[in-house]
């Protein structure tokens, strides 16, 4: 059971879960390093995936939301939602304690953090124009949860965006190994707006395939 102090949710016990979450913490460190910086990179490939608007034309990978209200699930240190303008309301959902530094870079963009697994999304951060999942559900507990927990923010004409890595082994940090066939059962109630599954080169490993989507109710 979880409960609202604030902006903070008491975490889940389970060891297993518990463990990951350490490693995913380790891997980050302070936040400041290449890894982040990794990360920060990728996310002009998953905005350019996920058919977000980039009208700057300076190459600076920032998003036009159109106003729009958007909930980032597993956004982590470095959410794509630091990178969006012209947004209404920008949530981060995630479950591990970051340094200070990141809530203060949060809280300087105008974004609600608030640390809770996507498997205990509160009903009470409301609907959403817009439900993000990128690069997180080899983190979580339980993918088909968390997608579930994601369709109940949605509003009733609102967009679910989606890029995950699939048929990736599982580690210490990833305990689930992705399917087109999983992730697709997690979002079978909604409708395919874009859905692809294609093979990209940059920023990864060689031929790495993803599943990349934009579903709505």
């Amino acid at each position: 059971m979880t409960t609202m102090t604030g902006m903070t949710m008491t975490m889940k016990t389970d060891p297993k879960w518990a463990d990951a979450q350490k490693h995913e913490a380790e891997f980050w460190g302070n936040c400041l390093n290449l890894h982040t910086w990794h990360e920060f990179v990728k996310q002009e490939m998953y905005g350019r995936e996920m058919s977000l608007v980039a009208d700057y034309g300076d190459g600076s990978g920032e998003f036009d939301v159109l106003g729009k209200s958007v909930l980032d699930i597993g956004g982590g240190p470095v959410s794509m939602t630091l990178r969006c303008y012209n947004a209404s309301h920008l949530v981060v959902a995630d479950p591990i304690k970051w340094p200070a530094s990141v809530f203060r870079r949060y809280r300087g963009y105008g974004i609600q953090f608030v640390r809770v697994a996507g498997e205990d999304l509160p009903r009470s951060l409301g609907l959403f124009e817009e439900v993000w999942i990128y690069n997180v559900l080899q983190h979580v507990d339980d993918p088909m949860v968390v997608m579930s927990r994601a369709k109940e923010h949605l509003t009733d004409d609102g967009k679910l965006r989606i890029f995950e890595w699939i048929n990736i082994p599982a580690d210490d940090c990833h305990p689930h190994v992705l399917t087109p066939e999983l992730l697709l059962k997690g979002l079978s109630d909604l409708r395919a707006l874009k859905f692809n599954i294609p093979t990209l080169n940059e920023y990864w490993t060689p031929n790495a395939q993803a599943f990349v989507g934009v579903f709505s109710p």
